[in-house]
């Protein structure tokens, strides 16, 4: 009796063992979602806002700043007594496309992001350059590469098809890329010979001469005139300056160089156009050199004899009037070193320098260009409401997944009311009819409900299905460009 008992307890206890543990499983099992639930119609109206959102800041910022520079708003040439039309002249410093050289302690993945972002300013603000300004000619003012002296030359053909397809030549329009800068072939005693000879090769001759809107544009590679170890670098641009100075052109000249001329930074000022407040830097360090020597610099504006200089190299922008003689006669050239067109490069408002070239008489008695600076488009603005807009969707989502019923409580009830049909505002006449309508409101209202259950992967889920559909809308308009 006693051991049947004692058998019978045993079974009661192995009964309510097992009723414990089945209540635990459904404990755990009511804790899991019933179901994955991907909610289209909020993700299609996030979605919509995003598209506004990336049109705005990619296409319509873009043309607005390109219209603040049209050509008519600042040239005027209506005083001349010609018919002749200007030459128009835009001027790209220091794109300096960034590659592996560029962020080397970042990880690959964030470099390849930060280079599409890059790429992107830099093609699409080219192409609505052409678009809406339509210069006839574009020069470059060299570092067009990052670590362009160092590549291999497999590694550096990749970079120069990529810059190709980035700032690709527009027919009609005249485009010299020829001009090198430091970071292309190096500086002075240190360039690199054989950065310089494959540079010449793919993008041509970095001292060279054209005409354009009857005026003389003289390429002068500064950096190669600056070894004084080499003779066989620095004397291809001293012979070509002495070249052009026999030849003497009739066109008024303006010079192009890389690294700006030397100056006395605390006698020649910048201008209130200038983003830093310090004085123009005068360093030296490993591949480059801020300014050109002293007396490479009187040399180069006594042979030239320019009217007007532009130079790159400091990624800001400067105005300064150097003084020089020739023949015992005292002469006077402007420079300008023009900002960097990149976003990358220090500066918060990068920009681009317009030329207007008139000069149909060339008598030397009137102006015959004009300049101004273009500024592109901010690049971190749209970055920052990317991410701002970016933190509202994800918390819209966690919202609507977390905490479902405080969401279909304040904004699913509200969505009948803006969801109805006006003619269900009219009298009904019959109760069937009524309760139909009625029946009609609750059906609309739950297409807009979510699942009342708690869900992190539901959460998970239709973030990942809205960064997908943001990486692919992206895409499509850094694609377009």
């Amino acid at each position: 009796m006693h051991s049947r008992k004692a058998e019978n307890a045993s079974l009661g206890s192995k009964h309510q063992d097992v009723e414990e543990k089945n209540k635990h499983f459904k404990f755990k099992k009511r804790s899991l979602p019933s179901k994955l639930d991907i909610y289209w119609r909020y993700l299609f109206m996030i979605l919509v806002l995003w598209l506004l959102l990336i049109q705005y800041y990619e296409r319509t910022v873009v043309k607005r700043a390109m219209k603040k520079c049209e050509w008519d708003k600042w040239e005027d040439w209506s005083k001349s007594s010609s018919t002749s039309s200007a030459h128009r002249v835009g001027l790209f410093a220091d794109p300096q496309i960034m590659d592996a050289y560029s962020y080397p302690s970042r990880p690959a993945l964030v470099n390849w992001f930060t280079s599409q972002i890059l790429d992107n300013y830099h093609a699409r603000n080219w192409k609505f350059f052409h678009y809406y300004l339509k210069p006839d000619t574009v020069f470059f003012l060299g570092d067009l590469f990052d670590g362009g002296r160092n590549w291999e030359t497999h590694e550096w053909m990749a970079e120069y098809e990529r810059f190709n397809s980035i700032f690709p030549k527009k027919p009609g329009h005249l485009t010299v890329t020829s001009l090198p800068g430091n970071h292309d072939i190096g500086f002075g005693n240190t360039i690199i010979e054989s950065s310089l000879k494959r540079f010449t090769a793919f993008f041509g001759d970095p001292n060279s001469q054209w005409t354009v809107g009857n005026h003389t544009f003289v390429l002068l590679d500064t950096i190669s005139l600056s070894d004084r170890q080499n003779v066989n670098i620095s004397s291809v641009p001293r012979e070509f300056m002495q070249n052009f100075a026999a030849s003497s052109p009739k066109y008024p000249r303006i010079l192009l160089t890389h690294v700006p001329l030397y100056r006395d930074p605390n006698q020649q000022q910048c201008g209130d156009r200038r983003e830093s407040k310090e004085p123009f830097p005068l360093m030296v360090g490993l591949q480059y050199q801020t300014v050109i020597d002293s007396d490479l610099s009187q040399e180069v504006l006594s042979t030239i004899q320019p009217k007007m200089v532009f130079s790159g190299d400091d990624h800001d922008f400067c105005h300064i009037k150097h003084s020089y003689t020739v023949n015992h006669t005292p002469k006077v050239a402007e420079e300008i070193t023009v900002k960097s067109c990149a976003m990358n490069m220090g500066i918060s408002k990068p920009a681009i320098q317009l030329i207007s070239l008139y000069n149909p008489e060339n008598d030397g008695k009137s102006p015959t260009f004009k300049t101004t600076i273009c500024y592109l488009p901010n690049p971190f603005k749209p970055l920052i409401c990317y991410g701002i807009s970016l933190a509202l969707s994800a918390a819209f989502i966690f919202w609507m997944t977390i905490f479902p019923m405080s969401f279909n409580d304040v904004i699913v009830r509200r969505i009948p009311v803006k969801d109805l049909d006006t003619s269900s505002l009219l009298p009904i006449a019959t109760k069937g009819r009524n309760f139909l309508n009625l029946e009609s409101l609750r059906i609309k209202a739950s297409r807009w409900k979510v699942s009342q259950e708690r869900s992190v992967p539901n959460f998970v889920l239709n973030m990942g299905v809205l960064l997908s559909s943001l990486f692919f809308m992206f895409a499509m308009f850094y694609k377009g460009k």
